[in-house]
């Protein structure tokens, strides 16, 4: 009997330490594994969480079968010692030897019930088994732990010790049906302890059989899945405000970018036809400027609330950046959007009010149908987008359907700035010069550079690239080019002693404004040995009213260098007085669009005679440029303009051949 014992006890041994074994290299193979799938920690957490499940259920089953072996072993032992007893018995008819069986049998079976009790209590699952009749035969540490009562008191007691009557009896009539059924089951339980705390068990339950396959009761193993119920919430939790942080908008509360593309991605995979559309606030730049970005958010809010007001409940709305909103319609039809479009601008053509202020807004509308007009979610951001800006282009408060030839623009616009960006690089730029002559001697006072692009063996002028350049920002990097290559050929020219008065060089809105302008000037000047005085740097009107304070103190700062400075195309912007006559400028160039058919034009008449006697009342030099007839001439030499520049004299001449031109 020791040996078997013995055997017994090594056997568990070897089966715990199997186990101990096995559950260590599956904690580390899986962490492993979810350090290496998982894709954030949202995800590996969630992970974890399906690991210690998988591993609960693995041990509860494990578990379940070796008590269940236990008990039926028990139970096969103890009724074959009584059957060898009774057979001894009539066999030997010897009392004394029975006695000595069955005492022998008890010890045994005493030695199995402390092997079982040891297994069974240090499990850390709940193990329990009822009687038929619903009273507890076995009840382990770990289950009086979990429902917090002394498992010893718990044995011959009914579930109306430990749970309300109402979960006794639903237990009690679940219980039956196992009993009848003999099946095993699984289930999540939910039990309201002793002290009122709500716990979570993933408990497994089975009929318990003997030899004879008669049920003598009820066997189950729970394992208290409270702290993991918490995590998987917490984990759901966090997860859902992930999504809404990454998908919602903090301000308005309404979908995001990331959320429309998901929208568009599926819309665009069911191929039925719908509709984007890019609503952009025009100059609220000026909102946040002028009330702060706080009032700005406000006004956002508002915004979103017109949408919602103009746009049926089905339409999806978000917030796509910045002042930009998007809306995704359900329909196809031209008519249809198109009232909702009018709809949406009668509603901003009255003021919003906010914080008892009355602000006027108006928005710029691109439309994209789909699949009329594109046919992936990048397509329609790129075709909502161009129509929204050629919106823009017409006047506020409008909208624009896509057009292909805004894709054709765009197509041209990027192939421009590519290869002017190469001519760049490659030196295809070089610089014409037209010659400005004394209105009454004809004689050459000064000249213009002017910028030519010599592409593929022609010479591209200015027209077909500048508006691509500032656009792109090119426009600083080639006014650069001109400014030193205008520099170091002046400088030339004077030291050839063939230079005839100052050389003009244009100058953009973007460069002027550009970072460290003046420190640019000065070392293109020293690079140059060039004297600021040789040069005439020209500004456009427009430039000026962009920034007027900023710019006149640029000019002020490049004036005090000894540079020359001139307005050009002067008259055709919005013109303000008050600034010309703090401008610290030297010279007025008249428009070509003024000096056209001035004979029979009399408003472009008063015009240039009003430019020419207000550039003589405040001591400023005016020129007339793009003077080409003898009738053109005529005029302004009768009204006393100072200089003219234009194809009367000379078109604008290469390198070469206008250092012939200066030479004669």
């Amino acid at each position: 009997m020791h040996i078997k014992y013995s055997k017994n006890n090594r056997s568990a041994f070897f089966i715990s330490a199997i186990f101990l074994a096995v559950g260590v290299i599956w904690i580390m193979l899986s962490d492993s594994a979810i350090s290496s799938l998982a894709a954030n920690p949202a995800e590996a957490s969630l992970m974890k969480a399906y690991k210690e499940w998988f591993f609960i259920f693995t041990t509860a089953l494990i578990l379940f079968f070796l008590s269940r072996k236990f008990f039926h072993n028990i139970h096969n032992l103890y009724f074959q010692k009584i059957e060898d007893i009774e057979k001894n018995y009539k066999k030997q008819k010897n009392f004394v030897q029975a006695k000595e069986l069955i005492e022998s049998s008890q010890i045994e079976l005493s030695k199995y019930e402390k092997l079982l009790h040891t297994i069974i209590n240090t499990s850390p699952d709940a193990i329990y088994a009822k009687d038929r009749d619903g009273k507890y035969i076995l009840f382990n540490d770990a289950a009086g732990l979990m429902l917090n009562v002394d498992a010893q008191n718990i044995v011959g007691k009914r579930d109306e010790t430990l749970f309300t009557p109402e979960y006794a009896v639903e237990t009690a009539d679940e219980e039956k049906k196992i009993i009848e059924n003999k099946k095993i089951i699984k289930k999540e339980e939910k039990y309201t302890v002793v002290g009122g705390k709500e716990k979570v068990f993933s408990t497994t339950k089975g009929a318990l059989v003997d030899e004879r396959k008669r049920v003598f009761g009820i066997f189950a193993i729970a394992r208290d899945m409270t702290e993991h119920k918490e995590h998987e919430r917490f984990l759901i939790e966090t997860k859902e405000k992930f999504y809404r942080l990454s998908h919602l908008d903090d301000v308005t509360f309404l979908p995001n970018r990331l959320y429309m593309s998901e929208v568009l991605t599926q819309k665009c995979s069911q191929n039925l036809p719908f509709a984007l559309i890019l609503i952009d606030l025009d100059n609220f730049k000026i909102i946040n400027d002028s009330y702060g970005h706080f009032y700005g958010d406000k006004i956002l809010v508002e915004i979103s609330k017109v949408l919602k007001e103009v746009f049926i409940s089905t339409a999806f709305i978000a917030r796509m950046v910045g002042d930009e909103f998007g809306i995704v319609v359900n329909s196809g039809n031209k008519e249809e959007i198109k009232r909702l479009m009018q709809e949406l601008h009668y509603k901003f053509s009255n003021p919003l009010q906010v914080d008892s202020i009355d602000v006027y807004i108006t928005v710029s509308s691109g439309i994209c149908l789909y699949p009329d007009d594109v046919k992936t979610m990048q397509e329609m951001y790129q075709a909502a987008d161009a129509a929204m800006h050629n919106a823009k282009k017409r006047t506020q408060n409008n909208y624009s359907f896509y057009d292909l030839q805004f894709k054709k623009d765009a197509i041209s616009y990027t192939e421009t700035v590519t290869n002017l960006k190469q001519a760049v690089e490659k030196g295809e730029l070089e610089l014409y010069f037209q010659p400005q002559n004394d209105a009454q001697t004809g004689s050459i006072v000064g000249a213009e550079a002017l910028i030519r692009w010599n592409y593929k063996g022609e010479v591209v002028p200015p027209d077909f690239f500048i508006q691509a350049a500032e656009k792109s920002g090119l426009i600083v990097e080639i006014g650069d080019f001109v400014l030193r290559k205008g520099f170091k050929t002046v400088k030339r020219w004077h030291d050839k002693k063939i230079a005839k008065g100052r050389v003009a060089i244009n100058v953009s809105a973007h460069q002027l404004t550009h970072l460290d302008f003046i420190n640019t000037l000065k070392s293109m000047l020293q690079e140059s040995g060039c004297e600021a005085s040789w040069i005439e740097l020209e500004i456009t009107e427009s430039s000026v009213l962009e920034n007027p304070d900023l710019v006149i103190d640029l000019l002020q700062k490049i004036k005090a260098l000894g540079f020359h400075i001139s307005v050009d195309d002067f008259g055709t912007g919005y013109s303000s007085l008050s600034y010309l006559k703090n401008l610290p400028i030297d010279k007025l160039k008249i428009d070509r669009s003024f000096i056209m058919s001035i004979q029979t034009e009399p408003k472009n008449q008063i015009i240039v005679k009003t430019t020419i006697f207000l550039g003589n009342e405040l001591g400023i030099h005016v020129l007339a440029e793009g003077v080409e007839t003898e009738e053109e001439h005529s005029f302004l030499l009768e009204n006393k303009i100072d200089s003219i520049q234009g194809y009367y004299y000379s078109k604008p001449l290469s390198l070469d051949e206008f250092e012939k031109l200066l030479k004669m």
